[in-house]
């Protein structure tokens, strides 16, 4: 990437975090939103940081800023600010779907359902108490993505450069973890019952997707919509999902985001590939290989993290904690997914049969440092859940 275009991005980043360190952290108000704030800076912050050395990297400088001024304001603004954010980051999507997607079924369907997200966006504006209500419920089923309403997400991730994608993933999520404190009255209405029935069929789906994928981006965006079913499926059991929500989802996007990164390190020194092409990469990557191992550690820790949170926000002696059966055959099956899925990914980039025909340089500073912020700030979100 040329120096000054990367010194621009990382300026104008490392401005916006000591302004929003300086006027807006308080822990003790909207913390979630500050939160949220922070993952798509540091997201920003890292794909700028990975790039140093990157030759297409400048061609992503103006996007990064882009989705990180619209994901900041979709987080951060007063309403209805935030919304008019909010329909400019899915009305980028759009654009960015219809110029960088292949044509298929997939990328009309996508279109579709972020035209129709579009009009809910506005209308939502205007809507009274009620409709708005079911209007954000959509809009966050499709942010925080929940099969079938996971076709923009998924379109976004795999047109996507990996270290671009990282930080589309990172500001997607962040806008629909930012509408879950407006929905807390809604998720334990009596017809609400049904999502831990959609989540159970939302993580079966997308497991068995992702086991299926052999090319990095696909897998890690069905395994993300895997881990994110637990959210959806844990609001009715456990209250105030508002709490330990963002925590959770800021930890799913961050440690995704960082295994994005990871491949486009990769994609940088090997090209494309997938992952039955390039294997055994460990012997001549040892830093990679160890970091890459840590990553995918954290991952598999995921899945415990809400249940933490939420049984730490059950009342005593409270009805619903004996209730928990959906929330554990849930959980077992996409903890079960989740290892199956990215112990696989593991072992075939890093620990397949050595290759020494190909040659091998390791993760520059830069890069290890990217990766470790994301695994740092992951690991603070796990913290917090």
């Amino acid at each position: 990437m040329p120096s000054g275009l990367w010194g621009i991005g990382l300026t104008t980043v490392l401005v916006a975090g000591g302004v929003l360190i300086f006027f807006g952290w308080d822990m003790e108000s909207d913390s979630s939103d500050t939160l949220l704030a922070a993952a798509i800076l540091l997201a920003c912050f890292c794909g700028f940081l990975g790039q140093q050395g990157s030759s297409p990297g400048s061609d992503d400088v103006g996007p990064i800023l882009l989705l990180g001024g619209l994901g900041l304001g979709a987080v951060i603004g007063v309403e209805p600010i935030n919304q008019i954010f909010l329909i400019g980051l899915l009305a980028y999507a759009g654009f960015f779907l219809t110029r960088y997607l292949v044509a298929s079924l997939q990328k009309t369907l996508a279109l579709v359902h972020l035209s129709l997200a579009l009009i809910v966006g506005v209308l939502v504006v205007f809507m009274e108490e009620d409709g708005d209500t079911v209007g954000r419920l959509f809009l966050s089923l499709t942010l925080i993505p929940l099969v079938p309403l996971h076709l923009p997400f998924l379109g976004i991730v795999r047109s996507s450069r990996e270290s671009l994608g990282s930080v589309w993933l990172v500001v997607w999520l962040a806008a629909g973890l930012s509408q879950l404190q407006d929905l807390e009255s809604m998720l334990h209405v009596k017809w609400m019952g049904m999502l831990p029935v959609m989540a159970l069929v939302s993580a079966v789906y997308a497991c068995l997707n992702a086991m299926g994928h052999h090319l990095p981006r696909e897998g890690i965006a069905y395994g993300a919509v895997t881990l994110l079913a637990l959210l959806w499926g844990m609001s009715e059991t456990f209250p105030h999902m508002a709490e330990w929500g963002p925590s959770f989802g800021m930890a799913v996007a961050l440690l995704m985001s960082a295994l994005l990164c990871s491949y486009a390190f990769l994609h940088e020194r090997f090209g494309a590939h997938n992952l039955t092409t390039l294997q055994g990469l460990g012997s001549g990557l040892p830093r990679f290989r160890g970091v890459f191992t840590f990553l995918i550690s954290l991952i598999m820790l995921l899945p415990v993290l809400p249940v933490v949170g939420g049984f730490r926000n059950i009342p005593p002696h409270s009805p619903e904690a004996h209730s928990q059966f959906p929330v554990w055959l849930l959980l077992f099956t996409v903890w079960l997914s989740v290892s199956w899925i990215f112990t696989t990914m593991l072992h075939q980039t890093a620990f397949g049969k050595p290759r020494v025909d190909v040659p091998h340089r390791d993760l520059s500073s830069y890069e290890f440092w990217a990766l470790f912020l994301l695994m740092g700030m992951a690991s603070m979100c796990g913290i917090l859940a």
